[in-house]
């Protein structure tokens, strides 16, 4: 009897020690696993973050590449929004799903800016486009006239060969004359409009170079944020003044290209 208690105490000691073990086991599976969903989440948490990031920077690049060109460019005919301003605008959107409050703040901050500074250069950029629209209709107008010469050539043409003594043929000389006079005087007018349109435009620019400043300072401290974000901090203030020196560089640049294309331009158009 007693070596049955014991034989029973035994086996219920090793089925003990093979519970406890197979407990502990799948304790640790349990933490394996629950580690390995913490860290997949942080990594898909993380290339979230970096991707909406690289294309905030992205987005933000074209944008300014347009901003710097609007005086030279043509407004949308439809109506509709530069493609380079709505992708910046819902890149900056993105940044609210997957940063910080800091960034989001940040980056709010710099969207602001960028709409402020992109109404007042619209609000510059207004008269160049309506003098524009004038251009247009004065070539409309030209077009039209020197159809009508064409038309008129060929009707004295044809009664010069049938009828000579016609007295039509000096109705569309005259007629022809006026015409030409016209023209001309669409001419004149056309260079005027373009004058007017070279120095709206240089308004616009003028307004465009004001504001680069503004922007550049106001993402260059999103882009400082967004390394910390990301894990990469680096020294703000040395960051802070690359990126200073490299706005007046550009800006000072900037002034001379325009001065000089703008004297260039002076000489043709006196």
């Amino acid at each position: 009897m007693e070596t049955f208690f014991a034989a029973l105490i035994g086996a219920f000691v090793s089925l003990l020690a093979v519970y406890l073990t197979l407990r502990h086991n799948q304790k640790v599976h349990e933490d394996n696993l629950r580690e390995e969903r913490t860290k997949r989440r942080e990594e898909r948490e993380f290339r979230a973050k970096q991707e909406s990031l690289i294309l905030a920077s992205e987005a933000f690049t074209r944008f300014l590449t347009y901003f710097i060109s609007m005086p030279d460019r043509q407004l949308p005919q439809d109506g509709s929004v530069a493609p380079e301003v709505t992708e910046l605008g819902v890149a900056l959107n993105k940044l609210h799903f997957y940063s910080s409050l800091n960034m989001i703040e940040k980056s709010t901050h710099l969207g602001q800016i960028l709409d402020e500074v992109f109404s007042d250069t619209m609000k510059a950029k207004m008269p160049s486009a309506f003098i524009l629209e004038e251009i247009k209709a004065i070539d409309i107008e030209m077009s039209g006239l020197e159809k009508s010469n064409a038309v008129l050539l060929e009707e004295i043409r044809a009664l010069l060969f049938s009828d000579p003594q016609s007295p039509i043929i000096a109705s569309h000389r005259t007629q022809l004359a006026q015409n030409f006079q016209r023209i001309s005087e669409c001419h004149g007018r056309k260079v005027d409009s373009f004058r007017k349109k070279y120095h709206e435009t240089e308004n616009c620019r003028d307004v465009v170079a004001k504001h680069l400043k503004t922007i550049y300072e106001a993402s260059r401290d999103v882009l400082l944020l967004a390394r910390e974000e990301l894990g990469f901090p680096i020294d703000g203030i040395r960051y802070r003044k690359i990126m200073d020196e490299r706005i007046e560089s550009m800006k000072k640049n900037l002034e001379e290209l325009f001065a000089q294309i703008r004297s260039e331009v002076e000489k043709k158009i006196k």
